[in-house]
Formats: structure tokens, C-alpha cells, sequence
């Protein structure tokens, strides 16, 4: 799986970087038919917002996007928050793939 980290009008810390693609390679462990992965960082500049380094994570599967945005105070929260909310689509997704089969099959008998 190839994983492209961009920043939108900021440049992206290599630690940052390299923090991205360990966290968010955990995903391929629940399922392995992924293509690529795209994580996009961005910076908000009001003061009055707490969460402001924001982060989105586009997964591209054979036949499937998945997309997952989260914001935190700093890159590893938001990277984390995203991480959580991509394991859940992703095990979603699995379990409706395993589980369509099987219930054709029983219905068949």
C-alpha cells in the first residue's frame, strides 16, 4: 500500500511524516486489498479554534473510498483521532463483505 502524506499550505514535518504513515498503516493490518492511502493535513489560523492542525485520510480499495477527518491541538492527536474513526469504517466494510456470502449460501440450502 502506498501512502502519500501532503500538507494544504503548510509544509509537513518529516517526524510528522514518518508519525503518519506507522499510525496509519496499522489499518492494512484488518484488511490487505488496499491501493493507496492519501493523508492531507491543514492548519487553521483562528485563534479562537482549539483543535487547529486538521487531518483527512482518503483510503482507495478496489472499488471502495473510504474518508476520515479528525482535528486536534497538535498533528499526533489528529492523526490518531482519524485513525479510530478509519479502523471503524474499515472493519465495517470487511464484515459486510465476509457476511453477504455466507448469508447467499444459506439461503441456498
Amino acid at each position: 500500500m502506498q501512502i502519500t502524506v501532503k500538507g494544504k499550505n503548510l509544509d509537513v514535518p518529516a517526524s510528522v511524516r514518518d508519525d503518519a504513515i506507522a499510525k496509519l498503516s496499522r489499518v492494512s493490518r484488518l484488511f490487505d486489498r488496499f491501493i493507496d492511502m492519501e493523508v492531507v493535513f491543514s492548519e487553521e489560523t483562528n485563534p479562537r479554534i482549539t483543535d487547529r492542525v486538521h487531518c483527512e485520510v482518503a483510503l482507495h480499495a478496489k472499488g471502495k473510498y473510504l474518508r476520515a477527518s479528525a482535528s486536534g491541538p497538535d498533528a499526533s492527536t489528529a492523526i490518531d483521532r482519524a485513525e479510530a474513526k478509519l479502523t471503524r469504517q474499515v472493519r465495517k466494510m470487511k464484515t459486510k463483505m465476509v457476511s453477504k456470502p455466507r448469508l447467499e449460501a444459506a439461503k441456498t440450502l
